[in-house]
């Protein structure tokens, strides 16, 4: 839900879903609302019997002195009832990234000595070579072998075509008795569903992460990336290390993670002058027990050379009184050290793309890391752009309130938050609470964002906004702040709920779902009173003389919620 209000004073509005009165002239128009509302709740869970629901994710702006409002509601439902088994799919994500990892292998020689393309001229990031092409064709081209209907982003074609020539059958059974290595530091995570829907999965694969390094000679750190994301969240992740330190130059690995039940790996090796196709039955390895960062430990940060990150660095230097700066190259390589316990932070540019960081990000979560953009906020995973342009934060499990102190300074470090376009870092320079306003997708709100939401109410088109810090409210069930436009000088309060990203919020739904449901019809009851042009809240005595703007979406809940 997004929420926009104005209130007669001008001063910060506090909103809660409290006892209010309305103004006389106003008492007839709220029955009729209220009857409204109730035909719609009685819809609602007509149609909760029908379709399952998932967390409800809301939020709600209010701004400040105008008059015109506009209100947009989106029911999302399953597109149908498509299931597959989560075990057996990363089985079968585990045998595919085997074959894409001796692919590149297989070709090192011939790729790195043959033609290499540039995707973007002068920029070795960019290399293309014959592994990174056929690689991909063996990964997807087996994966819909096995699941024709599964969602595939891929990075080397965005067609993903299929090509019967590259296709290898692949086992789903690997995990069947496995021994999962679980997080280091003794708690537990919700288990993972047994069944995915389908329409709800998205396969990002980045079959050779790191080809400048690959092309350079620097094999170690190329990988090929499978990870899987399951209503917007990484779910699981399978690595396939072409080149791993840790056996012989015949054979190849493939660390694997699947939130809320851990990770493990496993190998595989050749016959001499075998073929692709006849490679050994895959058998598990053993996965030492990560390291967990310790109060006291040195604090070591793996970045790699680009100009867009050093000031990000340059600032966890500053904090933490000194840290060993680490180089690794390839997105994966470096994400996957902190799970290693070899780095205790890592920061990534803001040209990664969720290729690059799904696969690892989901080992990261089942070992109780950390990964977010520099801001604080999850990356977002809807496709719509595949970019991570604010950048990327990751940490281990131990190392997350060091994270936490990261990205909370980095929301006032003037060089950091100038990658945010429309957002005002020139005339005031004091921290922003970026991480709040956000739209319910994740995305920055930008100054076209608050001009369409007030119309033709405000005078002048709105050139940039800011959100001061010690406007914010981080509550347990919703977070809010004010936010400045320019340069007209109005402001704006803004309401943000996105409970699967709240800890009361999803504590709430373990412990007593019911008082959930109950939480999300107080917040329609109170979003319902949009158009109203006057009313008061007698909790904080705050005359609010318009609410703007209101978004609410309902996505899918937990069966046992969906007929509440």
């Amino acid at each position: 839900m997004q929420f926009i209000i104005s209130s007669i004073n001008g001063e910060p509005v506090k909103v809660s879903s409290t006892e209010f009165s309305i103004n006389i002239y106003m008492k007839t128009l709220i029955i009729v609302q209220l009857l409204f509302v109730v035909a719609m709740a009685a819809l609602l869970l007509l149609i909760s019997i029908l379709v399952t629901v998932l967390p409800f994710t809301i939020a709600f702006h209010i701004p400040v002195t105008h008059s015109v409002h506009k209100m947009s509601t989106k029911l999302q439902a399953t597109k149908s009832s498509d299931t597959i088994n989560t075990e057996q799919l990363l089985s079968t994500l585990i045998h595919a990234a085997t074959h894409g990892a001796h692919t590149i292998s297989t070709l090192a020689d011939t790729a790195r000595s043959g033609n290499i393309q540039f995707k973007e001229e002068n920029d070795a990031r960019s290399a293309l070579t014959i592994a990174d092409t056929s690689a991909q064709r063996v990964i997807v081209s087996s994966i819909q072998g096995a699941y024709p209907n599964l969602h595939i982003v891929g990075e080397e074609d965005e067609s993903v075509q299929v090509d019967t020539d590259y296709q290898y059958t692949l086992k789903n059974d690997l995990l069947v008795n496995y021994e999962w290595i679980t997080r280091s530091d003794g708690k537990a995570d919700e288990p993972p569903p047994e069944e995915l829907d389908i329409n709800l999965l998205t396969v990002f694969v980045d079959p050779l992460d790191g080809t400048r390094e690959f092309v350079e000679g620097r094999l170690p750190n190329v990988q090929s990336l499978i990870g899987v994301t399951y209503k917007g969240t990484p779910l699981m992740g399978a690595v396939g290390l072409p080149f791993p330190t840790t056996n012989d130059n015949n054979s190849t690995e493939v660390l694997f993670g699947l939130v809320g039940k851990g990770i493990g790996k496993v190998c595989t090796k050749k016959n001499e002058g075998s073929t692709l196709s006849e490679v050994n039955d895959i058998i598990n390895y053993v996965v030492p027990k990560m390291g967990q960062y310790q109060t006291g430990d040195g604090i070591s940060v793996s970045s790699g050379d680009s100009a867009s990150v050093r000031s990000a660095v340059d600032l966890a230097d500053k904090i933490f009184g000194g840290i060993t700066r680490q180089g690794f190259g390839a997105t994966g390589n470096k994400l996957l050290k902190i799970a290693e316990g070899t780095t205790t932070l890592s920061l990534l540019h803001t040209k990664t793309s969720l290729w690059d960081t799904a696969a690892p990000t989901a080992i990261l979560n089942a070992l109780g890391g950390k990964v977010t953009d520099y801001f604080g906020e999850p990356l977002i995973y809807n496709a719509k752009e595949l970019g991570n342009k604010m950048g990327v934060v990751a940490s281990g499990p131990g190392s997350n309130h060091l994270h936490d102190d990261l990205v909370k300074n980095m929301r006032g470090n003037k060089e950091v938050l100038s990658i945010l376009n429309g957002l005002d870092v020139e005339s005031y320079s004091g921290s922003q609470c970026v991480d709040i306003t956000r739209d319910l997708d994740g995305y920055l709100l930008t100054p076209d964002y608050f001009q369409q939401a007030m119309g033709s109410s405000i005078e002048g088109a709105i050139n940039s906004i800011y959100c001061p810090e010690d406007t914010a409210v981080r509550g347990l069930m919703s977070n809010a702040c004010r936010v400045h436009l320019k340069p007209s000088g109005d402001t704006v309060f803004y309401k943000r709920i996105v409970f699967e990203h709240l800890d009361h919020a999803r504590a709430k739904m373990k412990s007593a779902p019911h008082k959930l449901v109950r939480d999300v019809n107080s917040y329609k009851m109170e979003v319902s009173v949009e158009g109203i042009q006057s009313f008061k809240l007698k909790a904080c005595a705050v005359y609010i003389s318009h609410i703007y703007h209101v978004l609410s979406r309902l996505l899918s809940l937990p069966p046992k919620l969906a007929n509440k």
